[in-house]
């Protein structure tokens, strides 16, 4: 372990996460993983930005830091009536047969998370909005560009993304979606601080460029389709979800959080340069 990874590591595992909001329902793209993109989002912004994200992140009476912030989308969602038009904004539905994202057909009857990727970016690069108005537009865009880079979100309507295909995973019931969501990320058995900094330094400089250099979320959606499409579904007959199968999707699980981690940091760089919210 190297200096610099060690005195990371050991002032991170300070952090205190928050609790689950016990009145929420269970995790959706798990608690853990939007904190861990977000997190690793925030190592990877330039000093300037950082200053701008705090800024927004200390004006907001609920949370004290920008991780913890990513979770916001999801609390409020059905909770207030303010946000209703979010409600689908988290994931975007294909027909079973489809073989690659469409925008036109699969966002023309209900607000996807493409769009509102691109309205609340949008929104956060507008100077003529209040800081309130971006503040709330940072925790939103922060939190579905998480969303698109979860597979099931981009995943089939007739079983709502995985949701109404049972598994077994690892002797518990559940479903698809769920495995997704934080079923894999739990069976590795990591805090999310200490698994948020080993994804953080496993990045590779090749990739992290490669990644930056796509922020257009249809691609995105069309990537995590791809995952859906290809092999989330090979599931043994009785839909026992065991070693093999996380052994075969929890490093594509992982790519997937490290790519929403440096987009989502691109996206906020861009959306926050030479502006005074210092």
């Amino acid at each position: 372990m190297t200096i610099l990874f060690a005195s990371l590591l050991a002032s991170l595992t300070a952090l205190s996460p928050p609790d689950q909001p016990a009145d929420h329902g269970p995790p959706v793209w798990g608690w853990d993983a939007h904190k861990m993109i977000c997190q690793m989002a925030y190592w990877r912004l330039d000093d300037d930005t950082r200053v701008k994200v705090d800024a927004l992140i200390d004006a907001d009476p609920e949370f004290e830091r920008f991780a913890e912030s990513c979770l916001w989308a999801d609390q409020v969602r059905g909770e207030d009536e303010r946000y209703d038009r979010f409600t689908t904004a988290h994931y975007v539905n294909l027909p079973r047969g489809a073989t690659s994202f469409d925008v036109d057909r699969d966002c023309a009857e209900t607000y996807c998370v493409v769009e509102a990727v691109r309205d609340t970016r949008g929104a956060l690069s507008d100077e003529s909005l209040s800081p309130a108005e971006r503040l709330e537009a940072l925790k939103l865009l922060s939190h579905f560009v998480s969303d698109i880079h979860q597979p099931m979100h981009a995943g089939y309507g007739d079983d709502r993304g995985g949701n109404d295909t049972p598994v077994l995973l690892f002797g518990n019931d559940t479903n698809l979606h769920a495995a997704w969501d934080y079923g894999l990320i739990e069976h590795a058995g990591r805090e999310w601080v200490y698994f948020a900094t080993i994804l953080h330094f496993d990045i590779r400089s090749v990739d992290a460029n490669r990644w930056a250099g796509q922020l257009d979320p249809a691609v995105w959606a069309e990537e995590s389709f791809g995952v859906v499409s290809e092999s989330a579904y090979d599931l043994p007959e009785d839909r026992v979800i065991g070693q093999a199968y996380y052994d075969r999707h929890i490093g594509i699980l992982e790519s997937r959080m490290q790519q929403a981690a440096v987009r989502l940091a691109a996206i906020l760089m861009q959306s926050l340069s030479d502006e005074g919210l210092e």
